[in-house]
């Protein structure tokens, strides 16, 4: 089993861990990598103090997109994936997870639950969206492959995610269970293709979701669902690496079952690691002996789960003598700064770049606080190279007094570059009405969507449109030069925007 925790309270992790729990998925927060490893130190001496002295899974959510802020656990800023599908990059892909990889070790972590694999064919998809390579199975399979490469090299346990496929849901798992009503044959073209091609492989893990496939199983959420993890992912498939579920603590699984009752059917189900996220491990444990004695759980599934987790602890070096840690930053952020240019896509027809010299530029920016640092990259970008802009940012919600600025910025300027920011399945009304009133004052201008391409279809009436899949420092910056002229822009939106 695997717990949440977070730096601010460990004493429920702490305590487990002395009692032989199997890993600990680490909470984003905003503290330093030193702070990271001293944690992950201290709940490795925990396990290492347990009856079996079995060291832990350290875990992270690790992946860009809309799970991520800019400063977490003290690791550098990730690429979301839809940027990394726009870049289309395979060799820098790798290279870039496996300097990701060495810093995750850096800061104590071996497993990255990542990537995602999901093929995100549905653009009303409420919470997969950027976090997913594209709609193209092929891409997703490609750069999924990259990534797991990169974090194999690197040494670090890689997870791929969502098994069969969180690409076409229209409902977020997090607060209810979805339902995907597609058939084998769809599923088997599209969505499986990225965890097939991750199978072969060889990545040592596959997360599951907590989605219900009637075509697979009509009650049962594929985590829950002997017929989805034990006949398709193991038979049919062949997978023999660990099999995980998505965090036990969602609604789609407890407004239905109980955390430990969830996670006793999803062992007997096929399951190996069991994340239980908030959930009481004392409690699950006690539930699945009691299973395990009934014979509602055979004893064989449970040593087979066993022994495949001490086999992935072991292939991952983690009964070894740690390595020691090197720096390695500036690789990093060059290969991050050559995949955010890569991934710079003119969506639009009418762009003339670079934009002229002299006129003034108003850069009109929307996006939620935390991503304020970032912003200024693309503003400073252009100051750099001899532009008369002024920079102006805004909640992602605008309410009448912002409003009124804006238009008064707007009306002082020659070009307005804006900035969309909209996440997959919440749309701000504010924030579109905004920007059609800008776009309304006939002004040339530049509509960059910062994170979610799809949010580009609401405005037709936009010549100019650019996307950058996620306002990262370095994909700003790439912004601000693709304006200025420094480079010319070849990224492809790598999926289909709604008509």
């Amino acid at each position: 089993m695997i717990v949440s925790a977070e730096a601010a309270d460990v004493s429920t992790a702490a305590a487990a861990a002395r009692e032989g729990l199997g890993g600990v998925q680490l909470q984003w927060g905003s503290y330093s990598l030193e702070q990271t490893r001293r944690l992950a130190d201290s709940l490795q001496a925990e396990a290492a103090a347990s009856p079996s002295g079995t060291p832990l899974f350290i875990a992270v959510d690790y992946e860009g997109g809309s799970v991520y802020v800019p400063t977490t656990l003290g690791l550098l800023e990730l690429p979301t994936n839809m940027m990394l599908g726009a870049a289309a990059d395979e060799n820098n892909t790798a290279m870039l997870f496996y300097l990701a990889g060495k810093e995750l070790k850096r800061a104590g972590i071996n497993v990255a639950f990542g990537p995602v694999l999901d093929v995100n064919t549905n653009p009303k998809n409420p919470i997969i969206g950027i976090r997913s390579f594209g709609s193209d199975p092929q891409r997703v399979a490609l750069l999924g492959g990259a990534v797991i490469n990169g974090l194999k090299a690197a040494g670090v346990i890689a997870v791929g995610k969502h098994f069969p496929g969180h690409g076409a849901a229209l409902q977020d798992s997090h607060k209810t269970l979805p339902e995907i009503s597609l058939s084998t044959a769809e599923l088997h073209t599209a969505h499986l293709v990225p965890f097939k091609r991750a199978i072969e492989l060889g990545v040592p893990g596959i997360m599951t979701a907590h989605i219900r496939y009637p075509a697979l199983d009509a009650k049962r959420p594929a985590t829950l669902s002997r017929a989805v993890l034990g006949g398709l992912l193991k038979k049919d498939l062949g997978y023999r690496g660990l099999v995980i579920t998505d965090s036990l603590d969602m609604s789609a699984i407890t407004s239905r079952l109980s955390i430990h009752r969830a996670a006793a059917e999803a062992l007997r189900s096929g399951a190996d690691l069991l994340l239980i996220g908030r959930g009481d491990p004392r409690r699950a444990v006690r539930e699945i002996a009691a299973q395990v004695r009934s014979g509602r759980i055979n004893e064989t599934r449970l040593n087979d789960a066993y022994h495949k987790v001490l086999a992935a602890k072991r292939a991952a070096g983690l009964f070894d003598p740690p390595e020691a840690p090197t720096p390695f930053d500036k690789a990093y952020l060059e290969i991050t700064a050559a995949l955010s240019r890569q991934a710079v896509t003119l969506a639009g027809a009418g762009c003339s770049l670079p934009l002229p010299k002299d006129k003034k530029i108003a850069v009109i920016m929307f996006a939620p606080q935390r991503f304020a640092s970032n912003s200024i990259h693309l503003y400073r970008a252009l100051l750099e190279n001899g532009y008369p802009a002024s920079q102006y940012f805004y909640d992602i919600g605008v309410d009448g007094a912002d409003a009124r600025k804006i238009l008064a910025a707007a009306r002082e300027a020659d070009i307005l570059v804006i900035g969309s920011f909209q996440w997959a399945g919440a749309q701000n009304a504010t924030q579109r009405e905004t920007i059609n009133r800008l776009l309304a004052a006939g002004k040339p201008s530049v509509l960059i969507s910062l994170m979610n391409p799809y949010d580009l279809a609401g405005y037709p009436q936009a010549a100019c449109t650019m996307a950058l899949y996620g306002m990262t420092a370095p994909s700003m910056a790439a912004a601000g030069e693709a304006l200025a002229g420094l480079f010319k822009p070849a990224g492809r939106l790598p999926v289909t925007l709604p008509k």
